[in-house]
């Protein structure tokens, strides 16, 4: 009985263990945060220029590279 009770804590520990790895190697690569993702100019005169800059941070274990940017 002490040897079956032993092998199903082992054996259900051994699956928590499995899937937390699993969980932490999903983890790694470039992770981009943004501080806001959109930002509202108002009114806008025809031939006016706006300027807004974003701040882009990489909280990551790998280069963020940005290769295309979609204006909306």
């Amino acid at each position: 009985m002490k040897k079956q009770i032993f092998m199903t804590i082992f054996f259900t520990s051994l699956i928590c263990l499995s899937a937390y790895s699993a969980c932490a190697q999903a983890a790694t690569g470039p992770k981009m945060v943004l501080k806001e993702r959109e930002f509202d100019c108002g009114e806008v005169k025809e031939g006016e220029t706006i300027e807004h800059t974003f701040s882009v941070l990489n909280q990551g274990d790998a280069p963020l590279e940005i290769v295309r940017v979609k204006p909306g």
